[in-house]
């Protein structure tokens, strides 16, 4: 929008230039050894501001001494030819200055010094005498780039504190941003200038700064030339902000036709029309879902239209024959809503077909499998449906199969009561509910070891640490009253130690190995000080419970 800035600076009544203004623009930014300045475009979009309000501009960037002497010279050639009313200079780039004046740098500069100083930039008092020629009245503007440098003997970067300004000539300084805004105010019809430096503190005047009369006079408007040019700005940006602005400045302008119907092509345009409708994000999230639900790809549902969903848009208004837009009328989102629900309801009605099959063919291959109650035939169920509908009543029927074949498998074990059996019994349950007590019967079965050598292994843990376990129980000393609190506590955890006598026989032993299976102690059916620790110390906790 910055090529449409010469809206507040022009007038509606399309009066014609009063006289001629001259101006010079040179921002140097780009230089040769030097550091670079800043702030030489903002400086040169000046001279169009300049040209749509009448003045005749002599300009350059990056310009060397001879370049800037030469746009000086043209300058001062207009003005002696045709005369000027009003003058306008704005410099920017690096300054340098000594006590005999002061020098706008040229782009090819290196080490000035005194002596060189002349050659490599231009002299600052040679642009003021020059400004000075104007009848009404002149501005000179400098936008230093406050960089220090190092310009050799006898010359110092930067502009010195005053200048020797000649009479009807106004010096405003600052930097480039700065400079450019208090310009372009200023150049706003019945402006003056004191006004603009009063109210930024940012730029400094000096010289001819009228507080009363302005540098522009009320009803000063170049209005065909600037007219030609806003509009052009205008179409460049397309927008109904850049149409409005045109319009706001030249109502009644020669392109004023053209640019109405531009905002009204705009303001008609799809992306407006949907714009208008003011939707919510819940509302843009079921328009996403029912272009899902149609088998259009939207990229998400979050309410958000992104290409993923303009794209869903434009395709489902093509395959509807209707304006391939990619934005929605509120006919289309109405249309859109029952094509969704409609399909809803029959993706509903094929899940729930679907659903209703699997059922079916569930229950069937649970007739000719799990219902009659082998375990084979459980299997092949929960093989095929893991989660079926009988899944829970297969596993629970297994497991029960599982626990009574253990079952079976320890009575017969108890029944023989020998190694061999015991041994069986651990073969097929390693893990098992009384594989502790198996072990703990067949330590009692195996036979003593005569004399030194190694000891018989028994299945699942060897003989060594059985006795070892046997060894830590008799260390303990548990006298009669001992022993039957143990059982009691047993007891009292839901295990069954057999008769409550101070007699540990095996069903006691096996009560105390699931009693260290629980307190993650390891299983021996002997008691040790952990044990014994954690049943009297169960005992205190329900005490004081």
């Amino acid at each position: 929008m910055r090529r449409l800035l010469p809206f507040i600076f022009v007038l509606c009544l399309g009066l014609p230039a009063q006289a001629t203004n001259v101006a010079l623009v040179i921002a140097n930014q780009d230089y040769e050894t030097l550091s670079d300045a800043r702030g030489a475009n903002a400086v040169s979009a000046t001279r169009e501001t300049l040209e749509d309000m009448g003045f005749h501009v002599f300009t350059g960037e990056g310009l060397s001494a001879e370049e800037m002497r030469a746009q000086l010279a043209g300058m001062h050639e207009r003005i002696m030819r045709d005369g000027a009313e009003r003058v306008v200079v704005v410099l920017s780039g690096h300054f340098a200055q000594s006590r005999s004046g002061a020098w706008l740098v040229g782009r090819e500069a290196s080490e000035l010094g005194l002596a060189l100083t002349d050659g490599q930039a231009l002299r600052l008092d040679i642009v003021l005498e020059i400004a000075g020629l104007a009848t009404e009245g002149a501005m000179v503007w400098l936008a230093d780039s406050g960089v220090s440098l190092d310009l050799g003997s006898g010359v110092e970067a930067g502009l010195p504190p005053r200048l020797m300004v000649p009479q009807g000539v106004g010096v405003v300084r600052g930097r480039a941003d700065h400079v450019v805004g208090g310009l372009r105010a200023t150049l706003r019809p019945g402006t003056v200038l004191a006004s603009v430096v009063d109210r930024n503190r940012n730029l400094t005047g000096e010289g001819a700064i009228p507080a009363l009369v302005p540098f522009l006079p009320d009803g000063f408007a170049p209005a065909t030339r600037a007219d030609l040019r806003v509009f052009a700005s205008a179409q460049e940006e397309d927008t109904e902000e850049a149409y409005q602005a045109y319009l706001d400045a030249f109502p009644n302008g020669q392109n004023a036709q053209a640019a109405r119907a531009a905002l009204e092509r705009i303001r008609t345009s799809p992306e407006r029309v949907e714009q208008a409708l003011m939707l919510t994000r819940d509302e843009r999230r079921a328009i996403q879902n029912d272009l899902s639900v149609l088998g259009y790809d939207t990229r998400g549902i979050d309410g958000i239209f992104g290409p993923g969903t303009r794209g869903a848009i434009t395709n489902w208004q093509r395959q509807n024959d209707l304006e391939e837009s990619g934005f929605l009328t509120q006919d289309q989102i109405f249309k859109l809503a029952g094509q969704g629900a409609d399909r809803a309801l029959a993706l509903e009605a094929e899940t729930r077909a679907r659903r209703e099959a699997e059922e079916r063919s569930d229950r069937d291959f649970w007739s000719a499998t799990g219902a009659a109650g082998d375990e084979a035939g459980l299997r092949s169920y929960l093989e095929r449906y893991p989660d079926g509908i009988f899944a829970s009543l297969a596993q629970e029927r297994l497991g029960q199969m599982v626990a009574d074949a253990q079952e079976a498998a320890w009575r017969r074990a108890r029944d023989v009561d020998t190694v061999a059996g015991y041994e069986a019994y651990l073969d097929d349950w390693p893990d098992g509910t009384y594989s502790a007590a198996a072990r703990s019967r067949l330590a009692r079965l195996q036979p003593e070891p005569e004399g030194p050598g190694p000891e018989a292994t028994p299945p699942g843990q060897e003989r060594a640490a059985v006795a070892r376990a046997r060894a830590e129980e008799q260390q303990l000393g548990l006298a009669g009253p001992t022993r039957l609190l143990i059982e009691q506590r047993l007891a009292r955890l839901g295990l069954d130690p057999g008769p409550v006598d101070g007699v540990f026989d095996d069903q006691t032993r096996v009560a105390i190995a699931q009693a260290q299976d629980r307190f993650d102690l390891r299983q021996t059916g002997y008691v040790n000080q952990d044990l014994l620790t954690m049943l009297i110390s169960n005992l205190f906790r329900e005490f004081f419970d």
